[in-house]
């Protein structure tokens, strides 16, 4: 391998004009790191005790074995939605003397130094000198470290193949999630005890140690089947299938609403052909899901109010908050050249407006079913509803007056902090938090019915007048058109 890629890849890095302006950015990950890693180092401290408590220690490791699989699983997923791909500019490369193999070779040991290779042995440390190491052997408890430790870099090569496989695929990661949870459903179901049979490996690796050798096989063949995959993609003139036909949607039944159709019809070209604001649509999808984790029943105890309101938010308006929060941002690589065509600002403004008014009105629909679950949603859906079209998205114009960065269109919205400022971070704030602190404000006067009323009356009167609101802001936006030119220019 050439050492010399890892100093190129360094300078690139220290050299760019992001790596300076994203220090605030990185401090603010650190810290999120530290976190992280505290509440992983305390789980594993606390895991011993908690299943000591019910089982013997011999029966307390086995049960943790049967249950690894099932945390592998929800890693894959969260290495899917954050975990970054490790990429480089190969092109440049290979016109230099260097094969192509040893470029692969470097992207692959390079993504072994991640944080979620590290994040695992907080957990996996105090297991092991807590729990493992007072039952068993110091060869056979070094043995099983070693051979979870294969498993979670077969995790994490694994992720790589999938993120770059289904990459390729418009909806892959829905098809990793159709796969866990069919391969969930086998297991939960009894027709395949595939955690029993994780748990069982282990449980043979602390009885014959030198099984663990065995495991060093899984990693090494992900490993080498993604250099495989990255061979095959490593060419100069390399032009995908999907460039080459490329699908143009029709949006022309939209020109049937004027200027505005227009408008919105350029917004759902820029969702449809560019990966971060489809990403950010996607992960819309996904959110649906959200009301089965916060709404379920706890037995003897009533939900708190703020959590229909959450739920409220996040079902309801999630599309607004992320798509708007960077707002008009994702222009930003034409910006110059929209504000010189002959439109009305207000025209613009009203497209975003009735774009999230239609998403949100679908969204409060598809959600519905969870009445089944609280009755109670139809009405603090529909509160939300009214309050994120009425006050949330005049918060987003305000936001967007403050937009600063350009946006590239090509990145994934997970984990991307390219293009997030200050106003972003500030102004989710209010987006996230203001509709409960007012609902607390008129529950203390009218009570719980009353503050829900008083949140949709607030957003229907924010409906009413629309129409003055996006003249106020058209207003706005026209005089600091040219300074978001500007930012945009040299961001």
């Amino acid at each position: 391998m050439n050492p010399n890629l890892f100093s190129l890849a360094w300078r690139e890095t220290t050299r760019s004009a992001y790596w300076g302006k994203s220090i605030a950015t990185n401090i603010g990950l650190g810290f999120l790191a530290v976190y992280f890693a505290v509440s992983f180092l305390l789980l594993g401290l606390a895991i011993p005790e908690i299943l000591t408590k019910k089982f013997s220690e011999a029966e307390a490791i086995s049960k943790l074995n049967s249950i690894l699989l099932a945390y592998f699983a929800i890693d894959l997923i969260m290495r899917q939605l954050l975990q970054k791909l490790p990429t480089v500019s190969f092109k440049p490369l290979l016109l230099q003397n260097i094969r192509r193999p040893q470029i692969a070779n470097y992207l692959m040991v390079r993504s072994v130094l991640n944080f979620f290779n590290l994040l695992p042995f907080f957990i996996l440390l105090p297991v092991t000198f807590s729990l493992v190491g007072h039952v068993h052997s110091g060869l056979a408890t070094t043995s099983w470290f070693l051979g979870v430790f294969f498993l979670v870099f077969s995790n994490h090569f694994l992720a790589i193949y999938l993120k770059w496989r289904f990459n390729e695929a418009e909806y892959g990661f829905f098809i990793i999630l159709a796969g866990l949870a069919g391969l969930f459903a086998i297991n939960h179901f009894g027709i395949v005890d595939l955690s029993g049979g994780l748990g069982k490996l282990l449980d043979l690796i602390l009885i014959y140690p030198a099984l663990a050798i065995m495991l060093i096989i899984l990693p090494v063949l992900i490993y080498f089947l993604n250099v495989r995959f990255l061979l095959s993609r490593m060419f100069v003139n390399l032009v995908s299938e999907k460039q080459k036909a490329e699908k143009v949607s029709d949006y022309s039944w939209l020109n049937n609403l004027g200027e505005t159709g227009r408008f919105i019809a350029l917004d759902l070209r820029l969702i449809w052909r560019n990966k971060r604001p489809r990403s950010t649509a996607m992960m819309t999808l996904i959110m649906f899901l959200y009301g089965f984790m916060i709404y379920r029943d706890q037995p003897g105890k009533e939900l708190p109010e703020f959590v229909f309101i959450m739920g409220g938010i996040i079902l309801v308006g999630m599309f607004s908050i992320s798509y708007g929060q960077f707002f008009p941002a994702w222009h930003s690589n034409y910006f110059s050249m929209l504000m010189c065509q002959r439109l009305k600002m207000k025209q613009f403004l009203l497209s975003f407006y009735m774009l999230v008014t239609v998403v949100s009105v679908a969204c409060y629909f598809i959600t519905l079913p969870y009445a089944l679950m609280h009755s109670k949603v139809i009405y603090t859906h529909l509160a939300m509803l009214l309050y994120n079209l009425g006050i949330n998205i005049p918060i987003i114009f305000f936001i967007g007056l403050y937009s600063k960065k350009r946006l590239d269109l090509n990145g994934s919205s997970v984990m991307n902090y390219q293009g997030l400022g200050a106003s972003q971070w500030l102004g989710g704030l209010p987006l996230m938090l203001g509709p409960i602190g007012l609902f607390y404000l008129f529950q203390l006067a009218f009570g719980t019915v009353g503050g829900y009323i008083g949140l949709g009356l607030l957003g229907l009167t924010g409906i009413l007048f629309h129409s003055v609101i996006i003249d106020y802001f058209a207003k706005l936006y026209l005089k600091k058109k040219h300074e978001l030119i500007k930012n945009y220019k040299n961001s």
